[in-house]
């Protein structure tokens, strides 16, 4: 079975964690500060904070901006079931968003119909790693925090800024189905330097930045330095040694798992053009570039499903990223959004990662040709 989602780890990565290992310190210390440098240099970001994984860091985001109890937030629907879990968890209320029917980013016109004065932030997803229309964006957020969702977008641009910056906060994955991966992990980015301190207390039990650990007491004197106060409440969602060391490796190798995913892309667009009943994905924005994290497919011959069982039971895994969260049943919405639930009748992820062979690639083209000749 040809893999939608893998990853690109071997011996340099390896060799990391051996030496991180030799070093004594695997929880969070140098390597994951050193991580967290090298990133917040790579997008040209404020700040950097790791943590164990980008669920956390949606979670964090929302905790250091303010939002609670009697807030509302906008997201946009087709998005990862985090993004409306984690306004549940502090308290707020998700209100879901309908995605344009082409790059499948959240609609700017929802903002306007939706927000009111309870709305405090708004969740977006940069789908498949292709930038929303930031500008459009911009004109109808006036006044609300931008919260990005750039787990599919690690170093797309928009306008020559890097996904992930371009609002009040954003966050990124690095799961084992990533481009960038370290088994599990994640960073948020703020603009804030206030909202920042107040995710790093929260990102380890609420503990002050300047003094997380006795040992940080001891250091500057400290008598009875085991002793210690809280600024807040808060759980623990920290990045280790280990995975920050595979992170390094794999931040150096990154432009070229992007080249990589390019070809590819370049190659389903001009071998699957013409065929009848099926729309191809769009190219990005003018102005912006893409990390290329997922190609989808719109069967628009109502087989879409059949499609699916044919690549399968042929060796070619493929799926839909992701199914709409108005529609799950546990989150209340009554709400209908049609270009949501037509995309989600309609599209299809087809595999697009750094490994695929072109032997591979030939087979995916083949099959999807055949299906519908």
């Amino acid at each position: 079975m040809i893999k939608i989602f893998t990853n690109s780890l071997g011996d340099e990565e390896l060799k990391a964690v051996e030496e991180t290992f030799k070093s004594q310190w695997i929880g969070l210390g140098p390597k994951t500060k050193e991580f967290e440098e090298a990133l917040k240099k790579r997008i040209g970001a404020n700040n950097c904070l790791m943590v164990n994984c980008c669920s956390a860091a949606n979670l964090i985001a929302l905790k250091a901006l303010g939002i609670g109890p009697g807030d509302e937030v906008i997201v946009s629907t087709i998005n990862f079931v985090a993004s409306a879990s984690t306004v549940l968890e502090v308290g707020a209320t998700p209100v879901f968003a309908d995605v344009d029917s082409v790059y499948f980013n959240i609609l700017p016109s929802e903002i306007k119909r939706l927000r009111n004065a309870k709305t405090k932030a708004v969740i977006l997803l940069h789908y498949g790693g292709h930038p929303c229309d930031m500008d459009k964006l911009y004109e109808e957020c006036n006044g609300l925090f931008i919260i990005e969702d750039s787990a599919n977008s690690i170093v797309s641009k928009y306008k020559g800024k890097h996904c992930g910056t371009l609002g009040d906060a954003g966050f990124f994955s690095f799961d084992a189905m990533k481009i960038l991966s370290t088994g599990d992990g994640g960073a948020l980015v703020l603009k804030s330097e206030e909202a920042a301190d107040r995710a790093f207390a929260f990102r380890y039990l609420g503990f002050d930045l300047k003094e997380s650990t006795g040992v940080d007491r001891l250091k500057v004197k400290k008598n009875r330095w085991w002793e210690f106060e809280l600024l807040t409440i808060s759980n623990r969602y920290l990045m280790n040694d280990i995975t920050a060391s595979i992170g390094l490796v794999q931040l150096k190798k990154l432009d070229s798992f992007i080249q990589r995913r390019k070809e590819i892309w370049n190659i389903y667009q001009k071998e699957l053009v013409g065929i009848s009943s099926l729309i191809l994905p769009p190219e990005p924005l003018d102005g912006s570039e893409s990390s290329y994290y997922l190609y989808w497919l719109r069967i628009t011959s109502g087989k879409r499903d059949e499609l699916a069982m044919y690549l399968v039971d042929n060796g070619v895994y493929c799926t839909f990223r992701y199914y709409p969260l108005h529609l799950v049943k546990l989150y209340g919405s009554k709400n209908t959004l049609e270009n949501a639930e037509d995309i989600s009748e309609t599209a299809l992820n087809i595999p697009l990662t750094q490994n695929l062979t072109d032997t591979e690639i030939e087979k995916i083209i083949y099959h999807v040709k055949k299906f519908f000749s």
